[in-house]
């Protein structure tokens, strides 16, 4: 949230597996990558959720897929599925892709792995706003009429069993983060494996992925108020969509209300 969703380039390549936590800077994260690397980003909450059709589907197969990795076929179809989506792309970040990196170091052995982190409490703070804002009963059903947000309540629930499988909970609680980190200090080698804070800007980020820092300011992006302005306009443009159908439904009624009055009367 808070972004639009990016579109492929062909030739780029993946190098990045951004596996912190949502609302841990992963949105300035993606901004800062797309600069120094030349290439777009893969941002898994927003191309999954608002990305292309094939995007969406296919996020919703991966997430399906997942607990459910028991042969070697099926872990050949995750690889297939994840390189189709970043094909074109030079990091992702963001949930559901950071419960995944196991995964995608499978399907990509030379990216490296880079955990953004926050604070405990800070990150709690950013993330109990956050699901506030997106847990309300009342939100799937004012965007059911958006089509790019008609699969929202399928990817909700698609994106409970991912977590409680990986991490034992469903959905994102105020112990997550830590039992996340923990899980990536287990699965990633340590030479493949970087902590990074955006609070820190351009030079530790410079010297992780050896490129020199560029001469334009560090983006900051995502604030908790812009996260909100964009919850808003997902609501107004909901809302809108439910008066153009309840008026068009309307219109409908009236004018076959009068069809039948004069069929009545002919006969």
């Amino acid at each position: 949230m808070g972004q639009l969703p990016s579109r492929p380039k062909k030739g780029a390549q993946f190098r990045v597996i951004g596996a912190g936590m949502c609302r841990t800077g992963t949105k300035t994260l993606n901004e800062a990558l797309s600069i120094l690397l030349d290439g777009p980003c893969h941002d898994s909450g927003i191309q999954s959720l608002g990305g292309s059709k094939h995007e969406i589907k296919t996020w919703l197969d991966i997430m399906d897929l997942a607990p459910r990795q028991h042969t070697p076929e099926d872990e050949e179809k995750m690889s297939w599925m994840i390189q189709s989506i970043f094909d074109g792309y030079v990091a992702t970040m963001d949930c559901p892709a950071a419960s995944l990196v196991p995964e995608i170091m499978r399907a990509y052995p030379e990216a490296i792995v880079l955990v953004t982190t926050r604070e405990q409490a800070s990150w709690w703070k950013s993330m109990k706003n956050m699901n506030g804002m997106m847990s309300t009963w009342y939100l799937p059903v004012i965007v059911m009429w958006l089509r790019k947000a008609q699969g929202y309540g399928e990817w909700g629930f698609k994106f409970q069993a991912l977590s409680k499988w990986r991490y034992g909970s469903e959905g994102i609680r105020e112990p997550t983060k830590a039992i996340h980190e923990e899980h990536i200090r287990q699965v990633v080698p340590p030479e493949k494996l970087f902590w990074y804070n955006v609070s820190e800007g351009w030079g530790p980020l410079c010297k992780i992925l050896n490129v020199p820092i560029p001469d334009v300011p560090f983006p900051h992006n995502n604030s908790k108020t812009e996260a909100e302005k964009v919850w808003q306009r997902h609501v107004i443009s909901g809302v809108s969509s439910w008066l153009f159908v309840v008026g068009v439904l309307l219109w409908t009624m009236y004018n076959v209300s009068g069809w039948l009055q004069e069929t009545t009367i002919e006969v």
